[in-house]
């Protein structure tokens, strides 16, 4: 039996439903997202940002200076070994011990070969130990390690000072009955002062008397006296420097004085550890030259041991923001006289009526700088061919009548730039200070655009 062709079938065929699948517009949407922004960073510019901090810059002059105090050389009044109780540039009163001289050297080996009662070690004596430590826990710094050796040997100093006050203490009978039979002779402090048991045969040398052979370094004769060595009747043994003022003073030039004759202090920076303090200066003329004396007030137990130091003078010294010369660029404004500005639309910022054939059209343009008399504004809502009308007169003013151009820089904080304007206190060949209280200007932490000459107002980044 045939089957019929045109027999409809018992297969029902349903038209599938459209199902919405949010996984895939997601991705869509994402590699829309990608592909914008890769092709916005290929195409736009790329900005590099600097954010500002705060420095110092200064004009500076470095200098060799010779060194000079009041100073009294004190001479060995006998034959023997000497014992030092007092470390180099150590503070003394008057009638302190501060050596000893052993005619046969019996009492000196008692005191070097005694071992230190710690049990009678206290906060005074360990005085001069912590000092140390702080003094070089506060000047620290990577660039300047040579003070790790400076300290080694001035703690050294300090607690061979302690062992020596403490073998005075326990030997106390062996001395005495020493000093009665003549062998050993304790010797006190004549004057208060620094003591120092360093000499370099310019002690003679003062204010009054120097010539240019005292700038002579090669003629410098420094002597060291140590502890446990032999001297002789007459010889010198130490000295005193006495009193906390000194002075440095170097040869300077004309042009040097033109520069430095009008200063009365000056910032000085020591090369030797980088400190800084400051010094009363004068010129002064000794036979045909000129030279400048620094007079200092402090720090004189500091530099004690050196008679020439190498200095810098830090003059036009200026602090404030510091930015890289490179954000620095110029931009051109409308100066606008103040007595043009009016508040309106409900706004208590200052804004302009400018006169329109179709109406007038008050704006609100954005100030970048003022003076007592003007605004500082630039094209963004405002044509230089246009004219705006004066507050209740007749008068009107064509904006471009009077431009001018500021220093300034990019500012980039809201991911636009901005133009802020900058007053320069100082400056070199890499970076610049300015004031940080300029009114629409930039602040500490703000980003600014690296290179100023590549970027425009409102360009993004």
């Amino acid at each position: 039996m045939k089957k019929d062709r045109n027999k409809s079938s018992n297969t029902i065929k349903f038209q599938k439903d459209f199902k919405f699948n949010i996984s895939i517009v997601i991705v869509i949407i994402i590699f829309i997202y990608v592909l914008f922004h890769v092709f916005s960073f290929l195409t736009d510019k790329n900005i590099k940002v600097y954010e500002v901090k705060e420095g110092t810059i200064s004009d500076s002059i470095q200098k060799d200076a010779l060194a000079l105090r009041d100073e009294e050389v004190y001479y060995s009044e006998k034959n023997g070994t000497i014992k030092y109780f007092k470390k180099n540039s150590s503070r003394v009163g008057i009638k302190s011990i501060i050596y000893s001289i052993d005619t046969t050297g019996e009492i000196t080996n008692k005191i070097n070969n005694i071992t230190p009662n710690t049990d009678k070690l206290n906060n005074s004596m360990l005085n001069g130990v912590f000092n140390e430590l702080d003094s070089f826990v506060e000047g620290y710094s990577d660039s300047n390690f040579i003070r790790a050796g400076i300290l080694k040997d001035n703690i050294s100093s300090e607690l061979e000072q302690i062992q020596n006050d403490n073998a005075l203490d326990t030997l106390d009978a062996d001395i005495d009955a020493a000093i009665k039979s003549g062998q050993y002779s304790l010797y006190y402090a004549p004057k208060a002062g620094l003591f120092m048991t360093t000499i370099d045969g310019f002690e003679d040398v003062n204010i009054d008397n120097f010539d240019m052979d005292s700038f002579d370094v090669n003629k410098m004769n420094k002597v060291t006296f140590s502890s446990n060595t032999s001297v002789k009747e007459k010889d010198p043994i130490y000295k005193i420097i006495t009193g906390d003022r000194w002075n440095l003073l170097f040869p300077v030039s004309d042009s040097e004085i033109n520069t430095l004759k009008d200063e009365e202090y000056i910032n000085i920076r020591f090369m030797q550890d980088d400190y800084t303090t400051y010094a009363q200066s004068k010129i002064i003329k000794q036979g045909t030259k000129d030279y400048m004396s620094l007079e200092f007030d402090d720090s004189i137990e500091r530099y004690a041991d050196n008679r020439f130091l190498t200095i810098e003078l830090l003059l036009n010294n200026k602090k404030g923001l510091k930015i890289p010369n490179s954000a620095i660029t110029t931009k051109e404004f409308f100066v606008i006289p103040k007595n043009y500005f009016m508040k309106g639309n409900d706004s208590n910022k200052q804004g302009l009526m400018v006169k329109k054939s179709g109406g007038n059209e008050f704006i609100n343009p954005t100030i970048y700088y003022e003076t007592d008399d003007a605004y500082y504004i630039d094209n963004e809502l405002i044509d230089s061919k246009d004219y705006i009308l004066k507050p209740n007169s007749n008068e009107e003013y064509r904006v471009d009548t009077k431009t001018d151009e500021l220093q300034g820089v990019y500012n980039v904080n809201k991911g636009y730039a901005v133009f802020k304007q900058i007053v320069i206190l100082n400056q070199n060949k890499e970076y610049a200070i300015v004031d940080k209280n300029t009114n629409y200007g930039i602040s500490l932490y703000d980003r600014i655009a690296l290179d100023g000459s590549t970027v425009k107002e409102n360009d993004m980044i």
